[in-house]
């Protein structure tokens, strides 16, 4: 295979503006987390100080691996929706080798990291970055922190508003609701990988609020529910959480939350509530609402609110999920791997 270079992007302005040609719905991660993590960067040089990579081949962009802030330590390794399936075998272990000789600049083999992405090219890259620190005499573990799949919405693929609850019951999340919101966001938590203190919880969702993203469903004036958006670029925003009070799950509310508020922002009217959306998104009308599910069999109620997400037969096969505008598959297996020394076992 000829002409694949891997590129280092000099700064998060360079990467921001060599990957803006591929903000789709599949590289929100990538796109979106730049564009978050710019933003900040007008607050604090620590966001600037990330590590930003390209994957060509020709001209093409094929991947992208990116790590936004000198304190993270995850790096994103997305793709492109229309080079998902350039993504062979043969073509996946020259590029992640070629990702590998460019990271090593910036990590020491030695070094813990987690990779988040697209399934088969982070796997792809964890096994070469292990084989690579192998040749050094240095054993390293790779460990799956958790799975995903993600997909998207757009104008074309979102059906009409349900009618079977009333979507006048979301309003704006306010400073004034984060007393009674931050138990369901602190419930919300535990279901995500990692851990965080109860301090951390709270100064995230001091930050999510003013931001004017976070939603919370109310019944007889009591929350229930919330739902909350993020990285958002000039084409793509995602929903980030989606959380219902068990004593209120199986009533439709998450569909009624994800179905108001993903119409809302690809600017389809009505989007539901009176009053609620008569202003346009804070973040701009985009053309992909972008979200992330436990699995299939958990997506069906993003599914039935226009996200491509496949249905799965009996014996395991994924049919459908195929945007109907591009023809392309609109939905992949994203992953998150944990890279470390192996730590031997004690012995008896």
């Amino acid at each position: 295979m000829d002409n694949i270079r891997c590129v280092r992007f000099p700064g998060l302005e360079a990467a921001v503006e060599a990957i803006a040609p591929y903000d789709d719905g599949f590289m929100n991660f990538c796109v979106g987390s730049l564009h978050e993590h710019l933003h900040k960067s007008s607050e604090s040089d620590k966001f600037k100080k990330g590590h930003f990579f390209g994957l060509y081949r020709g001209e093409d962009l094929e991947l992208t691996m990116t790590v936004h802030a000198a304190h993270d330590t995850t790096w994103k390794l997305l793709c492109p929706q229309d080079r998902q399936s350039s993504l062979t075998p043969a073509f996946l272990d020259i590029a992640t080798n070629l990702l590998v000789d460019a990271v090593l600049q910036s990590v020491d083999s030695q070094t813990a990291f987690q990779v988040f992405g697209y399934k088969a090219a982070v796997d792809a890259f964890a096994a070469a970055w292990t084989s690579r620190a192998a040749t050094k005499g240095i054993n390293l573990s790779i460990k799956p922190l958790y799975s995903t799949v993600s997909s998207y919405a757009t104008r074309e693929t979102i059906p009409p508003l349900p009618s079977t609850l009333p979507t006048s019951a979301l309003a704006l999340a306010t400073m004034a609701d984060f007393d009674e919101l931050i138990p369901l966001y602190l419930d919300f938590s535990t279901y995500a990988p990692g851990t965080r203190t109860r301090e951390e919880d709270e100064a995230r969702l001091r930050g999510l609020i003013p931001s004017r993203l976070t939603w919370v469903y109310r019944v007889d004036g009591a929350i229930v529910g919330f739902i909350s958006l993020g990285r958002p670029s000039p084409k793509t925003i995602a929903i980030r959480h989606v959380y219902v009070l068990s004593a209120h799950r199986r009533k439709g509310i998450a569909e009624a939350m994800v179905g108001a508020i993903t119409r809302y922002f690809l600017g389809v009217q009505p989007a539901g509530g009176e009053g609620v959306f008569a202003k346009p998104p804070v973040a701009g009308v985009k053309d992909f609402v972008c979200i992330n599910a436990v699995d299939i069999a958990a997506s069906r109620v993003y599914r039935r609110a226009g996200f491509l997400f496949p249905e799965q037969t009996a014996d395991g096969v994924e049919k459908g999920g195929v945007d109907p505008k591009s023809g392309q598959k609109g939905w992949f297996y994203s992953v998150l791997r944990g890279i470390a020394k192996t730590v031997p076992e004690e012995t008896a």
